[in-house]
């Protein structure tokens, strides 16, 4: 069973959800994660980062990624549902401009620091 990446982002997100499915189940897979695990991704703007940093992390800033953890061991079903990392668009591609870099290059260290962030 090859792993299962949700996404859900703005219709305006100007992102490619192949290659950021792609580019989770390579992070997956360098986590030793081949198969079998469950992972939501969710793509939101700078008001709602922020928000979710205040209700959740206590903090006043609009923060690049945030990770909310499920589980590392299966489920009954066999899946394991590792939980949730959040991404703020406008920031990634801010971040990609700043640094120089593509959206893709960014994307990725922040999905792999998401995917950090879960099996911590």
């Amino acid at each position: 069973m090859k792993n299962r990446i949700l996404i859900k982002h703005p219709k305006n997100w100007g992102l490619d959800e192949a290659l950021t499915e792609n580019l989770t189940q390579k992070i997956l897979v360098d986590f030793g994660y081949g198969a079998g695990v469950e992972l939501s991704l969710l793509f939101v703007g700078q008001d709602r980062a922020k928000k979710m940093n205040q209700q959740y992390r206590q903090k006043d800033y609009i923060p690049q990624v945030l990770g909310f953890p499920m589980s590392k061991k299966a489920d009954v079903d066999g899946v394991i549902r590792l939980g949730d990392v959040v991404i703020c668009t406008k920031k990634l591609k801010y971040e990609a401009v700043f640094q120089k870099k593509t959206v893709e290059q960014i994307l990725a260290e922040w999905l792999k620091h998401g995917v950090e962030n879960l099996l911590k």
